[in-house]
Formats: C-alpha cells, structure tokens, sequence
C-alpha cells in the first residue's frame, strides 16, 4: 500500500478551510472553497499554492554540465549562470522519462526540479549515467519546500513580502539569498500562463514565508490555491502534465516540445528515435480543443472522427475564460491534416460531444490583446 504523506504546512492548510485530496503519494489542498474563484484570481490578481510536494535534486561536480547535457533534450552549456530552463528528458526509444526545471547556480552546480510522483524514478534513471561523468547527485527533495505565488500582482506582494525590488529579476531567472524568514532561492517561474514565482526554502522555514504572505490575503490581493485551479491554469496555457500530454508512451515531439529539443549540441539520450519522429512525423500529435457542449470528455475517452475512432482524452477539465470545457488528445498522424474538419467528437459516458481544435487558451487570449 503506498504511504500517503502530509505537507509540511497540513495543519496550516486545514485552519485555512483546505479540502484535501491524494495525489501523488500527498494529502494536497484540492481548493479551498471555489476553485473557478482561485483560477480567475490567479489571472487577475495573485494566488498561492503550495507546491512542496516537488522534488529537488542537486546535481554538481565538473562533469555536471556534460552529464546533464546528454541526459536533457534541451541544453544547459550556454545558459548563463542563475537562469532556468526547462526541459524533458527520454528513454533510448523516445518515451519521456519526465519534465523539470533546471536551476543553473554555476557550470559545476545546479538544482533540478522534478515532479512528485517520479522523484524516484527520476533519481534512478540519472543515477544510471552519471557514473559516465564526474558529477554527482543528491535527493534533496525531503528538505525544501516550495511556494508558488503566480499573478499579475505577483511581483508587488512578493516585493513587498521580501522588501527587495523583484523589478528586474527577468522571467525563468532566479536569484538566492538571506531573507527575513530564512535562506531561499526566488526564480520567476510557474506553471499557470501568469507571471509568477516560485520560493524553494527548507521546509522548517515554510510557515514563515506562508504567515507572511497570509497578511496580503486579509486585503483580498492574495488568496491560496489548490491543484484543481492549478490544473484548469495549466490545461488554458498549454501546459504538459506527465502521464498526460507527456509520458513513456508520448515524446515531447508528439507533445509539440522540439522547441525544448537541442539538435545542434551532440549525441543526447533519445536523440536518434526523437529525429526519427520529426523527420517522419511520428505515431501522432498532442492537440488542444474546446467542447461545443457542457459535458466535459475526461481523460481516456475515445476521440472520433466521422463516426470512427481517432485518438483519446489525455486531459479535460473546465475553462474558466471561455466558461466551457476544454482538452487536449493525442491523434495519429495520418487524422493530424483533418483536425479543421467539423465532425470531430469526444466520447461522455454513453453520448459524444462536438470538439473543434485550435491553440490552447491562453494564446488566443494573448493574441486578441496584442
């Protein structure tokens, strides 16, 4: 049976009316109230949720920037120092292992972020490589804590919370310090569409920094969050979830991330399959749609195409922008040139739905501002 553990901040959350749920070995606050109420917050002003169930793994030595070169897609050789990039990396045949975000402290030093439920498997696959290299790793994911704080009054209460101008700390760049509440590493990042940040500290530290946000709340500028807005947030900007949009079975090809794939910089895990699928086209593409109905297809279910079955659900959910479901599915490459046809449908339950396909969410949002 697996071991469901408790947040750091489980009692904290409780006292501020979390209702929980399981996910990924954690007891996590799902909402706290309205989770349609978190999500508009989060694009309107600022939300925060603790994201603490991450793991961290520190990964350092001179061979560092080689290892971590051949096990990415992406590349950390050119990135300059207290910069993050994120990046998949795969199996030989292509499978996506995971996705991260890479903290680059130096060319010999650098912090990963990676999901909870692969912290292990993540830990074991490096481990296999890195004895190739001189580097060496550690789990460190017991220690920190983490919260996001994502919005467009993101930097103001966060500038206020550290009384330090975050003005020109540019989007995925990071700075460490000494703060008022304990040693913590600040990067503008997150995984919502918004600017944002997120605060990696050691967990002992957590209550601190979340007393001190908490102050913002009782003006109405900050409020928490759960993983049902986080979730809704991720799917309107387009956003990968592993074991969804990314898995052993989908490459970030398929998943449209060549742009995290570095070509150009030698001989990486995966390389070969991943041109192999771009040249070709592969086995098919991940794709984003809206419902022209009120039922929401959920992940799994069948995809059609005049009637006949044509790809499945990887995510769907509700749309708080467009105030109707939204998804995103995987279709075979051969049905990818169809995907303007008008008699694409969604399975719910017993019945289908119309589904039309375009870019996620947020990028039609971003584009009618521009």
């Amino acid at each position: 049976m697996t071991k469901i553990n408790n947040l750091y901040l489980h009692e904290f959350h409780l006292k501020n009316s979390a209702k929980l749920t399981e996910f990924a070995g954690w007891k996590m606050p799902v909402s706290y109230g309205s989770a349609v109420e978190e999500h508009l917050h989060t694009r309107n002003n600022a939300t925060l949720f603790d994201v603490s169930h991450m793991g961290e793994i520190k990964v350092y030595g001179i061979g560092a920037t080689d290892f971590l070169d051949y096990v990415l897609t992406n590349s950390v050789r050119d990135v300059a120092t207290g910069k993050a990039i994120y990046s998949p990396f795969c199996y030989a045949d292509g499978g996506t292992v995971d996705d991260l975000i890479v903290y680059k402290k130096s060319n010999t030093d650098y912090l990963l972020c990676v999901n909870a439920s692969n912290i292990k498997k993540d830990f074991d696959h490096f481990s296999i490589y890195a004895n190739r290299f001189d580097c060496k790793l550690e789990n460190l994911s017991s220690l920190y804590g983490q919260l996001a704080i994502q919005g467009p009054s993101s930097q103001k209460i966060l500038s206020n919370v550290i009384q330090q101008d975050l003005s020109n700390l540019k989007k995925m760049s990071f700075v460490e310090g000494d703060f008022e509440f304990g040693t913590a590493l600040i990067s503008r990042t997150g995984y919502t569409g918004e600017d944002g940040f997120e605060v990696y500290c050691t967990q002992e530290n957590l209550e601190l920094w979340a007393h001190a946000f908490n102050k913002f709340k009782l003006g109405g500028e900050i409020r928490w969050g759960g993983l049902a807005a986080r979730d809704s947030l991720r799917l309107e900007a387009g956003f990968p979830l592993y074991g969804h949009e990314i898995s052993e079975s989908i490459s970030p090809v398929q998943a449209g991330l060549s742009w995290a794939i570095k070509w150009n910089k030698g001989d990486f895990i995966g390389r070969d399959c991943l041109a192999l699928e771009k040249e070709s086209g592969g086995p098919g593409r991940v794709l984003f749609y809206d419902v022209i109905d009120r039922r929401i297809p959920r992940e799994g279910a069948k995809i059609f195409l005049n009637g006949n079955i044509c790809g499945k659900v990887l995510s769907g959910g509700f749309s708080p922008l467009l105030k109707k479901p939204i998804g995103s599915a995987w279709i075979p490459s051969e049905k990818v040139k169809n995907i303007s046809d008008s008699s694409w449908t969604a399975e719910v339950r017993s019945s289908r739905v119309p589904i039309t396909f375009g870019q996620p969410v947020l990028s039609k949002k971003n584009q009618a501002s521009s």
